[in-house]
């Protein structure tokens, strides 16, 4: 494992003092690095200047891709679409969730070839407080949000016209995630539960409470992640009587047998890798990263009880949010990098941990991976596809308590 720190990677409009980041995603061609942070804006990177020759990072122009600036308050969460990352959305303590696009017709003006410039195409309104947390579903047929009213919105991913409202959590909503099969949405709330929703009719499915019944810690966010095999959910801030870890929640009957147990203090966010990973002398096995307020980083298989990495006092403020980018390219060998792991921090520096094939193995293939999601029900749409906008668009707006 590499772990880089680009000092120019930073939120501060003075350079004098840090900004904190409080949320990051790579696009799905790993090209950008999306950052979100205090200062109300939204900043995209060359992630080959972060992690190429020093030549690439003497200057902050040349990694600097654009600066976003239509919220008016802190920025806490930036995600892109699924596939062709047409779309980045962001949720900050405005109220607001916007939607960016690419601004082709700006690319004919007096932008340098290095930079870009992305516009608000839609501005979603509904929330009543912070919006803490946002994903889209697989396909990109629904966007879902979350934050601090106690409630979840579903968007319809191509008009994102509103679809249903999700009224059963008692307290703030900090943290959800797509089923990649498509069948579920997990989300979790301060009222120390995570609830189950199904997305065919948006009814709640299930509650899990006992991972977090004990759990006395109080954290920015609760960000959980969902297996690329669709086997289980990972939720931040769970504890094992007064140990704090990431409870491993299996689909088949929603208990936590598994956790990830190491981290000191509570866990603000867990992400796994979208690919499963293949080792020569192993089955396949989930990769997934955790973190959180002792600002330290681990690394787990979910076929292994312990970590394969850790990066301890990888910060000096609380880790915010956790983002992956696995490349496709063929590994020559073991010391090819095949995924990046990027993490923010309240202290407002981004760190970029490398892995190579040696320590997380090689992604298995998409087709084995799709016949590892329909053993749970999972139907190949094309991303954005009429038939699956228009479904979408006919639902009515539901409201469950």
């Amino acid at each position: 494992m590499r772990i880089t720190k680009p000092e120019w990677l930073r939120h501060d409009g003075d350079k004098k003092k840090l900004s904190a980041i409080f949320s990051l995603d790579f696009h799905p061609d790993g090209t950008r690095l999306a950052t979100s942070g205090m200062d109300n804006k939204i900043r995209l990177w060359s992630t080959q200047a972060i992690s190429g020759s020093s030549d690439a990072l003497k200057e902050q122009q040349q990694s600097l891709l654009s600066t976003l600036s239509s919220h008016s308050g802190a920025v806490l969460c930036v995600r892109f679409s699924h596939g062709d990352g047409r779309y980045l959305a962001s949720g900050a303590d405005d109220m607001v969730v916007l939607i960016w696009e690419r601004d082709s017709s700006a690319m004919q003006g007096n932008l340098s070839p290095s930079e870009e410039s992305w516009r608000p195409m839609r501005r979603l309104t509904g929330h009543e407080s912070d919006v803490c947390d946002l994903a889209w579903s697989p396909d990109n047929r629904y966007l879902a949000t979350c934050g601090l009213d106690n409630s979840v919105l579903i968007w319809d991913g191509a008009t994102f016209e509103r679809v249903a409202k999700l009224t059963g959590h008692e307290q703030f909503v900090k943290g959800l995630t797509f089923d990649p099969a498509g069948k579920y949405l997990a989300t979790q709330s301060d009222d120390k539960t995570m609830r189950i929703w199904r997305t065919s009719d948006w009814a709640q499915h299930a509650v899990v409470r006992r991972p977090f019944e004990d759990n006395m810690f109080s954290t920015y966010f609760r960000r959980p992640s969902w297996s690329p095999d669709g086997d289980c959910v990972a939720a931040a801030n769970a504890a094992n009587g007064k140990v704090p870890v990431a409870a491993v929640i299996s689909r088949n009957d929603w208990t936590a047998d598994l956790s990830f147990v190491g981290h000191r203090a509570a866990i603000e966010a867990v992400r796994f890798n979208p690919r499963v990973f293949a080792r020569a002398d192993s089955q396949p096995a989930c990769v997934c990263a955790a973190g959180g307020q002792d600002r330290g980083v681990s690394v787990w298989l979910t076929s292994q009880h312990m970590p394969i990495a850790a990066a301890t006092h990888l910060f000096a403020g609380n880790l915010m949010d956790l983002a992956w980018h696995t490349v496709t390219s063929d590994a020559v060998d073991d010391s090819s990098v095949v995924a990046y792991l990027a993490a923010c921090s309240y202290d407002g520096t981004v760190a970029m941990l490398e892995f190579t094939q040696a320590e997380l193995g090689r992604p298995i293939s998409a087709e084995d991976q799709e016949a590892l999601l329909k053993r749970h029900g999972w139907i190949k749409r094309s991303e954005g596809s009429d038939d699956a906008a228009a479904e979408a668009s006919k639902r009515p707006i539901l409201v469950e308590s």
